[in-house]
């Protein structure tokens, strides 16, 4: 069963860097960016970001600097969560650039610099698989600049304020510092969207004392107890990966109950499925009463794929390895106290 999960959790991590920008932006976040002299500084502006950002009222605008070489693109996008009758426009700011239309006298501009402006049009909402989330894509610019230097966009609304995201770059990548904090980016995510914390947790609280507490129970009625703090040390890491899955499943049908698109749904389930099945798999190695060195290495084995499929918040692939490091105990088995 270990090699099963194993190929699959690989095999889904290689298909979720592939599949392009509906999947593959890094999500982060920007500070005080409402002036041009305090624009953002988009890193590697190449790369794929989903950038999470409001404006507070009408006549302001949001700032974002990008350092390209001749040759690169200036790619992105706007997107919205919800349909509140805040529609941003999006202008983007170059050497090489020729005005093609008016600008708000409240949004800056570097002197000597064109621009290029992309109204925001409202569409279906579109399911992305990665958060998993339901957004509208309201605009979008693709322009391969001739120049090197430092290019700008500007995001702005005359009338209103409201939440935006930013999908910049296009090139797929992750730095493993990424992909070990993305779980938690992700809530900051949920909570950018309105959820509050207490919902998006909702399932892994209830999936954890639940749990917990049936395993008592079971403990007691076949006179097992009182289980070994090794014992409760395995089980929670069963039930932290359960939950985690609850999690990306609970995300996932809030998400596609208002998409129009829900095909990326398959992908969104198989990320939910896989720490559920990594997390059954704890409960029985936990349950068997072993710590062989077998035990160990495949417990071990479970953290390490954990981490691949974001399952158990770190802590669990945390806990995961501070089982398989244990020594075993002297009586081979692992339910008495």
């Amino acid at each position: 069963m270990m090699r099963a999960l194993s190929a699959a959790a690989l095999a889904f991590v290689m298909i979720s860097l592939s599949l392009g920008e509906a999947v593959a932006h890094s999500p982060t976040t920007t500070g005080d960016n409402e002036s041009l002299a305090n624009a953002a500084l988009v890193r590697e502006p190449t790369k794929s970001w989903a950038i999470y950002s409001e404006i507070h009222e009408g006549g302001e605008a949001r700032y974002y600097k990008l350092e390209l070489k001749s040759g690169e693109r200036l790619h992105a996008g706007v997107f919205l969560h919800s349909d509140t009758g805040f529609l941003p426009r999006m202008a983007a700011f170059g050497p090489d650039f020729e005005n093609d239309s008016e600008l708000p006298s409240f949004v800056e501009y570097p002197a000597g610099y064109g621009h290029v402006v992309v109204n925001g049009t409202l569409k279906g909402r579109e399911y992305e698989p990665f958060t998993p989330a339901s957004y509208y894509q309201i605009s979008q610019l693709d322009i391969t600049v001739n120049k090197t230097a430092i290019y700008y966009i500007a995001v702005f609304e005359p009338d209103r304020g409201g939440d935006f995201g930013m999908a910049i770059g296009y090139i797929e990548s992750f730095t493993a510092e990424d992909w070990l904090l993305m779980p938690f980016r992700l809530i900051d995510i949920h909570i950018w969207e309105g959820q509050s914390l207490a919902l998006i947790l909702a399932p892994l609280v209830l999936t954890t004392v639940i749990g917990a507490l049936a395993i008592a129970y079971l403990g007691r009625r076949n006179r097992l107890w009182p289980f070994s703090p090794r014992f409760w040390l395995g089980t929670s890491v069963g039930l932290l990966l359960i939950g985690t899955g609850a999690m990306t499943g609970l995300q996932m049908g809030m998400a596609l109950a208002v998409s129009e698109n829900p095909a990326g749904g398959v992908l969104t389930a198989i990320f939910a499925l896989l720490p559920i099945a990594l997390g059954l798999w704890t409960l029985f190695l936990a349950c068997s009463g072993k710590h062989d060195v077998g035990t160990r290495i495949r417990m071990a084995l479970v953290g390490a794929l954990c981490l691949f499929v974001w399952g158990g918040l770190v802590i669990g692939p945390v806990l995961a390895f501070v089982y398989a490091l244990l020594p075993a105990p002297k009586s081979g088995t692992d339910h008495e106290s």
